[in-house]
């Protein structure tokens, strides 16, 4: 599902504020604590003004002139590009957006914008190069986005790095490729989502439910006490022996024994869970009315 510009801003804020944190020494974690309310404000406010301006669908500025309502009270943005997609690699945004990829060098404030015929989807760094899937499956190159596969059944909704293999999820099955070729592990399954654990892959699916791979086996897993409610899966993270599974009834977190559920009731602004980034202790929700941390339960 498609992200606003909004989200990707709160995203690649939380994403900076936490590359500080990590960078900081045991020493020193008094000072990143005190400093970590003003950095978040002035990269929030930084961020926000750059990234509005690069990625809009054209070289106008987003300013608040550009918001309007509409006829249910609800606002209403114009001119901004949305995402399906997003990765930070090395300094540079890779945001995919209806036919083209759309890379913003953060430190020299440039934005170049590459276009295909048809639909992308999602975008990853794998093996030193950036893939991007949609309709086919292309590579990044210096100059354009260059076709490199486009035999698979369905669109290409997700694509995730996992070791020498590109996992490829589409809207009819899960696909693998590596060195000795590409095959197909899964059939008639939309998927949505892919992460790993510590020795296997979680899958999720939009109707079909929650799986876990483990190299050679696919397993269904669900909760006895409803079954259906993993078959639509939006986002999935795993991190530090938990698993976060974002559906549109509310977040899902298992500690590899037990299940917990987190809803509007816990603290979240929304039940419908649209992304999840686990990459350090604090793990960031995003959902339909706001992105919110999670630590230590709170």
């Amino acid at each position: 599902m498609k992200k606003q510009i909004t989200i990707l801003i709160v995203s690649l804020s939380a994403l900076l504020v936490t590359m500080f944190v990590i960078g900081c020494s045991v020493d020193t974690k008094s000072e990143s604590n005190q400093a970590f309310a003003e950095v978040l404000d002035t990269v929030t406010e930084t961020v926000s003004e750059e990234i509005a301006n690069a990625v809009v669908g054209n070289s106008e500025t987003v300013t608040s002139e550009h918001v309007t309502a509409n006829n249910n009270n609800e606002p209403e943005t114009k001119n901004v590009q949305s995402f399906s997609d997003m990765v930070l690699q090395n300094g540079k945004i890779y945001a995919v957006g209806d036919n083209a990829l759309f890379v913003y060098d953060i430190k020299k404030k440039v934005q170049q914008k590459y276009a295909v015929e048809g639909n992308l989807q999602t975008v990853v760094f794998h093996d030193g190069s950036i893939y991007v899937g949609g309709d086919q499956l292309y590579i990044l190159n210096d100059t354009t986005l260059e076709f490199v596969d486009d035999a698979y059944d369905g669109t290409i909704n997700e694509l995730y790095s996992y070791g020498y293999q590109l996992m490829i999820g589409t809207t009819d099955g899960l696909y693998r490729r590596g060195i000795f070729g590409k095959d197909k592990l899964m059939d008639d399954i939309t998927v949505s989502a892919i992460t790993e654990d510590n020795s296997g892959l979680w899958i999720g699916s939009m109707g079909e439910g929650l799986y876990r791979w483990d190299g050679k086996n696919f397993k269904k897993r669900f909760l006895r006490r409803d079954t259906t409610l993993f078959d639509f899966i939006n986002a999935i993270d795993f991190k530090h022996g938990h698993l976060y599974v974002g559906c549109d009834n509310g977040l899902y977190v298992f500690n590899g024994g037990k299940w917990k559920t987190l809803t509007t009731e816990d603290g979240l602004p929304d039940d419908n869970i649209r992304t999840i980034d686990a990459t350090d202790w604090t793990v960031y929700i995003g959902t339909d009315k706001g992105v919110v941390g999670y630590f230590e339960k709170q």
